[in-house]
C-alpha cells in the first residue's frame, strides 16, 4: 500500500483496522513506512483505535481487539529515570520528537499531571524532559530558556501568569519559536498560536453542589484558598444554585482565603461554625484539600458534627480519603491532562496544519462519608469510593 503524509486520520485508521484484521497484528514503525507516514501519527491513531476497542496496542504495535495478551510488555515496562538535575526523561525507544514540560511546583496536584503525560510520551515513543518554576515568572522563563536551548521540539507549560487576562504572558507564549500546550491553564480569545487542555472546575463545583442538593441539603456555602481555580469554582457553584434553585436558601458564604494566613483561617472556621449552629449553612464545599482537613477538625473540635451538621465536599481529592472522616470530593482528571497535553502536541508537531484544539475535560465525584449519603453510610466499606462522573 502506498500512501502520504496527507492521508486522512479516518484513512489511516482505516487501514490501520483492515490490516491489523487481516494480518492478525501490525509492527507500528513498518506499517507506517508501508502507508507512507511518521511513526508518531500512527501511534496516536493506534491509542484512538485501542481506545475505542477495535483493535488491541501492544508494544510496538497493535493486535486484533480479540487477540489474546500473552504477556505483552506495557508502553512503560522499563520505566523511566529521575536524575540529579531534576529533569524527568521517558523512555525514549525510537523517539521522534523531545517535548519539554514545567510545571509550577512538583508536590502537590501536579506529580499525577506529569505521570500521565511520561506516560502518553512513552506510548507515543516521544522524549519527555520536566522542569519546575518554583512558582515564579523568572524561573519559569529560565527553564523555558534553557528546554529551548536543549532543542525541544514542543512545550507544555502551566504558567505562572493567567494567559486569560494576561497581555504581557500572551506575547511571550506568542514568541515562543516552538509549538506550545497549556496544561491547566486557558488561553483567551486574543491568541490563537497556543493550544490547551484543563479542567472544567466549572462542571466540577455544579457536580459538587448537586450532590450535596441529592442529599437534601439546601444551605449550600463555598470556601476556597485564593488560587486561579477559585473564580471557576464560584461560577460554577452560583450556576448550580440558580439551576437548582438554591439561591435563596443559600447564604453568601463565598469567603476565599489567603494561603498561610492563620487569622483569615481562625476568622472562616469561627464564622462557619457559627453559620452551622444559627441554622443558615448545611453543606459546604471547600477547596483545597489543604485546606478542607484542618477546616474539618477545627469545626469538629469545636462541637461541629460531619455530616450530622455540616456536610462536606472537598476539592481536589489529593489527601480528601486520609481525612477524619474520609471526605467525599471532586477529583479533577490530573493524568488525563497530562496525558491529553502531550497527545495534543504530538499531533500539531506530526500535522502542523491541523486545526486548532482546546480541550475541557470534566473531573468525576467521589463519594465517601462526609456528606451523610445512603450510599455513604450504608454496607460499605469505610475506605471504598463512589465516583460519581
Amino acid at each position: 500500500m502506498e500512501g502520504t503524509e496527507q492521508m486522512r486520520a479516518d484513512e489511516r485508521q482505516a487501514a490501520i483496522v483492515s490490516a491489523v484484521n487481516e494480518r492478525g497484528s501490525i509492527s507500528i514503525r513498518e506499517f507506517a513506512e508501508e502507508i507512507g507516514v511518521a511513526a508518531v501519527t500512527l501511534r496516536v491513531d493506534v491509542r484512538e483505535l485501542a481506545r475505542r476497542g477495535l483493535i488491541r496496542r501492544v508494544h510496538g504495535g497493535a493486535t486484533r481487539a480479540s487477540a489474546p495478551d500473552h504477556g505483552a510488555a506495557p508502553a512503560n515496562s522499563d520505566g523511566s529515570s529521575v536524575v540529579a538535575s531534576g529533569v524527568v526523561t521517558a523512555r525514549t525507544g525510537d523517539a521522534t520528537f523531545t517535548l519539554g514540560m514545567v510545571v509550577p511546583h512538583a508536590s502537590y496536584y501536579y506529580p499525577a499531571v506529569v505521570e500521565g503525560a511520561k506516560a502518553a510520551a512513552d506510548e507515543l515513543g516521544a522524549r519527555l524532559l520536566l522542569a519546575v518554576s518554583r512558582n515564579t515568572v523568572n524561573e519559569e522563563r529560565a527553564q523555558v530558556a534553557q528546554l529551548l536551548r536543549s532543542g525541544v521540539d514542543g512545550l507544555i507549560l502551566t504558567t505562572i501568569a493567567d494567559p486569560g487576562t494576561s497581555q504581557e504572558t500572551r506575547d511571550w507564549l506568542a514568541g515562543i519559536p516552538v509549538p506550545v500546550v497549556l496544561a491547566e491553564r486557558r488561553i483567551g480569545l486574543e491568541t490563537d498560536a497556543v493550544e490547551h487542555v484543563a479542567t472544567d472546575h466549572e462542571h466540577g463545583a455544579y457536580l459538587a453542589v448537586r450532590h450535596l442538593a441529592e442529599q437534601g441539603r439546601r444551605r449550600i456555602g463555598l470556601v476556597s484558598l485564593d488560587t486561579r481555580t477559585a473564580p471557576r469554582l464560584r461560577q460554577g457553584y452560583e450556576a448550580a444554585l440558580d439551576a437548582l434553585g438554591l439561591r435563596a436558601t443559600s447564604p453568601d458564604v463565598g469567603e476565599v482565603l489567603q494561603e498561610r494566613d492563620e487569622r483569615a483561617f481562625d476568622e472562616a472556621c469561627e464564622k462557619l461554625a457559627g453559620d452551622v449552629r444559627e441554622g443558615s449553612v448545611d453543606a459546604v464545599i471547600i477547596h483545597n484539600d489543604s485546606l478542607a482537613i484542618p477546616m474539618v477538625s477545627r469545626l469538629r473540635a469545636d462541637g461541629i458534627e460531619v455530616p450530622g451538621d455540616l456536610a462536606i465536599m472537598a476539592y481536589d481529592d489529593e489527601l480528601a480519603s486520609l481525612a477524619d472522616p474520609p471526605l467525599s470530593a471532586v477529583a479533577p482528571p490530573r493524568a488525563a491532562v497530562g496525558a491529553e497535553a502531550v497527545t495534543l502536541l504530538v499531533q500539531r508537531l506530526a500535522d502542523p496544519a491541523r486545526p486548532r484544539h482546546y480541550l475541557m475535560l470534566r473531573g468525576e465525584l467521589r463519594v465517601r462519608l462526609s456528606c451523610g449519603s445512603e450510599a455513604e453510610v450504608g454496607a460499605r466499606e469505610p475506605d471504598a469510593d463512589l465516583v460519581i462522573s
